[in-house]
């Protein structure tokens, strides 16, 4: 089986108050208005109030996140060689 297909990225949101994602390589930041993870699929900001942590698993990379969702916006993580690498093409 291709490994690309065993990974696929989760969010679920109910009523923008319990956002459960997967996948979650690193906590980058995380306040109470503001949320950055990095993603095996690259970043995660989420953006709110009250915003809570309730449950972050390392053996399977899901965390769930309480409080009012407002925003989430993603970002791909780009090799940092490979801003060199087209710059030189």
């Amino acid at each position: 089986m291709d490994m690309q297909l065993e990974k696929v990225q989760v969010l679920e949101l109910k009523n923008r108050e319990r956002l459960t994602v997967n996948l979650v390589e690193n906590v980058e930041h995380f306040s109470s208005s503001e949320v950055v993870l990095k993603t095996a699929t690259g970043k995660l900001k989420i953006g709110g109030s009250n915003l809570r942590l309730e449950d972050l698993s390392k053996q399977n990379g899901g965390i769930v996140i309480s409080g009012k969702v407002d925003t989430m916006s993603f970002a791909d993580i780009r090799d940092k060689r490979s801003f060199f690498k087209d710059i030189l093409k």
